[in-house]
C-alpha cells in the first residue's frame, strides 16, 4: 500500500474508534447509535491511494481530500478534525465533482463503523480530462502514454472531452 494509503488507513482506523466511542456513550445514555458511515474517495486522492496508478503516473501532492460522505454530522465533524490533524482538508465542494458514466467504486477498507471506497482510477482521469482539462493536461497525457488505461481515450471522447487538447 502506498504511503498515502497507509496514512488514510491509520486515519480511518482512528475515525472508526471514535465512532465506536460515540456509540458506547450513546448506549450508556440510552440514545440512538450512530449508523455505519460511508466515505467514497474521489479526485487526486483516489489516484494516490492506488498503488498501480501511483507507480505508473507522477501525481501532484495534494492536501485536499475529495469524497462523497454518507454519515451523521457528528461523524463528519470528527472526520474533518482528523483530516486537519493529519495535514489534510476535506473539500466541501466534493459533491459537485462529476462522476462519469461507467464509474465503479472499489472497497478500500471495511471497518465495524465505517466503509471506505475509492472511485476507479480511469473514471477519475476521465472526470479530470472532461471537467478540468487545462489543470490536468500533463496528468492526462501521462495516463494516455502509459498504456495502463486501455479505454481512457474512448471514455474521454464518449463523455464529451476533446482528445486534441492532450495531443
Amino acid at each position: 500500500m502506498t504511503s498515502h494509503g497507509e496514512q488514510l488507513r491509520a486515519l480511518f482506523t482512528e475515525l472508526d474508534r471514535i465512532v465506536d466511542r460515540l456509540n458506547a456513550e450513546a448506549r450508556a445514555e440510552g440514545m440512538r447509535l450512530v449508523p455505519k458511515a460511508k466515505i467514497r474517495l474521489l479526485g487526486q486522492m483516489s489516484l494516490m491511494v492506488n498503488e498501480k496508478v501511483s507507480a505508473a503516473l507522477f501525481l501532484a501532492q495534494t492536501a485536499d481530500l475529495d469524497a462523497m460522505l454518507e454519515m451523521e454530522n457528528v461523524v463528519k465533524g470528527e472526520f474533518v478534525n482528523l483530516l486537519k490533524v493529519n495535514g489534510l482538508v476535506y473539500d466541501e465542494d466534493s459533491p459537485l465533482i462529476w462522476i462519469p458514466p461507467g464509474a465503479k467504486f472499489d472497497k478500500l477498507f471495511d471497518f465495524e463503523h465505517l466503509a471506505v471506497e475509492s472511485i476507479d482510477p480511469e473514471s477519475t482521469l476521465v472526470s479530470k480530462a472532461v471537467k478540468a482539462p487545462e489543470k490536468n493536461l500533463q496528468l492526462i497525457r501521462q495516463a494516455i502514454a502509459s498504456g495502463a488505461f486501455p479505454t481512457l481515450m474512448d471514455r474521454i471522447v464518449n463523455a464529451g472531452g476533446d482528445l486534441e487538447r492532450f495531443a
